[in-house]
């Protein structure tokens, strides 16, 4: 272990790109201590408990890192970028010029993420408004209602725009994706504070010191189980017609197209929870529907079904924008190549989608699963485990698992340039 570490920091480029993303998390954590100013925050988080419940506050409180308790710059998340990504991707199907922006390559991508960009900026200054409204009727602001409106939306909506271009930056310029490692860090950062909570509750008598016991072995399980399935894939068996090209001969091998069982990783699960925070938010808002909140909290029974629903909705969903069967086996088409046993072309094509259908509904069921427990075991144990239950380690394990794949491609790729560097090519050293 200690010899890997020394490796991955031996490459000066990974090492540079590691420490940039260190610095950039450190940022993160500084900013969610910065709180909005005008406003009492020492009883403003009590208040948000009572007005969103316990269940809610906490969920939404492990997804910006402690920012939300602490009213803090960063007390939105990336939760509105989340949410424009969300609308965006629903967008692109249902409108042709989107659409084309998409199948444009790098510069379509690239005023997609403009769009996306915007529509933050427009769901945050939504969303900081009803923050700063709701917060005035608790009574604990300390400025003049115009000034504290206007800061507090200006230091909410910068905090959000200046947590997506760090997360922009992270992805450039660092290790893994940095919306995902911001997610990651805000978790990891509310690890000790549920610890701690839960070992007082278990020393106060309020909980059983058995389900201390359970909560380990359930901990140890859905990592093991979380690790075996985002790891998991379907490999389809691919051979290549042999076909002569002047005196050479092309073709005749054999090799896999790989199908994960969870396609998505930690997508779906991250899209229906950003989701299902904004009726609990609306209804907290606007004081004429808190009638809603029992319908609508977590761990109630429409809430619970809503969120598998919308899991299975975004597994599916975010399979059909990376993974197309038709483009596939046209390309394995004019490649010469066939899955034995199946015709070229359409019939390939139905095969693939066959497939794909059968393991997106395994992971669906997995992702749901996930979801789900920790509000189960909270019912029955009456600890909240919101940062260490099921969504939590589906997030730290499949961030994780993708940030070491990358550490992995760039040592790679350091191996491949030390051996052309080290070698002769054409009569000359390197390229």
């Amino acid at each position: 272990m200690l010899g890997r570490m020394r490796q991955v920091f031996a490459v000066e480029e990974l090492r540079r790109r590691i420490i940039y993303t260190l610095g950039m998390l450190l940022v993160f954590r500084i900013g969610a201590h910065i709180p909005v100013p005008g406003v009492d925050t020492a009883q403003l988080a009590g208040a948000f408990q009572q007005t969103f419940g316990a269940g809610l506050f906490g969920f939404i409180n492990m997804f910006t890192g402690g920012a939300l308790q602490q009213f803090s710059l960063f007390s939105l998340g990336v939760i509105p970028y989340i949410n424009a990504s969300i609308i965006l991707s629903l967008l692109i199907p249902a409108f042709p010029r989107l659409k084309k922006l998409q199948e444009e390559g790098r510069e379509g991508r690239k005023k997609l993420t403009q769009y996306t960009r915007w529509g933050t900026v427009i769901l945050a200054l939504l969303q900081s408004c009803g923050m700063s409204f709701l917060v005035r009727g608790y009574g604990l602001v300390e400025w003049p209602w115009g000034l504290f409106v206007v800061s507090t939306v200006i230091s909410l909506t910068a905090g959000t725009v200046f947590l997506m271009w760090v997360g922009e930056r992270m992805t450039e310029n660092g290790v893994g994706n940095g919306i995902s490692m911001l997610i990651m860090a805000g978790i990891v950062a509310r690890l000790p504070a549920e610890i701690q909570q839960a070992a007082l509750d278990i020393s106060a008598g309020t909980v059983h010191p058995l389900w201390a016991i359970g909560l380990v072995g359930l901990f140890v399980a859905v990592v093991a189980l979380t690790v075996i399935i985002q790891q998991g894939q379907r490999k389809i068996v691919i051979q290549y017609a042999k076909r002569t090209s002047g005196r050479r001969v092309y073709g005749g091998h054999t090799t896999h197209l790989p199908l994960r069982v969870n396609q998505g990783g930690v997508i779906p699960i991250i899209f229906a929870s950003a989701i299902l925070t904004l009726p609990s938010s609306i209804a907290a808002w606007v004081p004429q529907l808190n009638w809603l909140q029992s319908y609508v909290a977590p761990g109630s029974t429409i809430y619970l079904v809503a969120y598998v629903l919308l899991i299975f909705f975004f597994t599916y969903f975010y399979s059909s924008l990376v993974f197309d069967p038709n483009d596939i086996a046209k390309n394995l088409r004019e490649a010469g190549g066939f899955v034995p046993g199946v015709r070229p072309g359409q019939p390939t094509a139905a095969y693939l989608g066959s497939v794909s259908n059968r393991l997106l509904l395994v992971g669906g069921l997995f992702l749901a699963g996930i979801a789900i427990l920790p509000h189960l075991f909270s019912s029955l144990s009456g600890l909240r485990v919101f940062s260490i239950g099921g969504t939590s380690i589906l997030i730290l394990v499949g961030v994780g698992i993708d940030t070491i794949m990358q550490i992995e491609a760039h040592l790679v790729m350091r191996q491949y340039e030390s051996l052309i560097k080290g070698s002769a090519f054409l009569g000359r050293k390197g390229l």
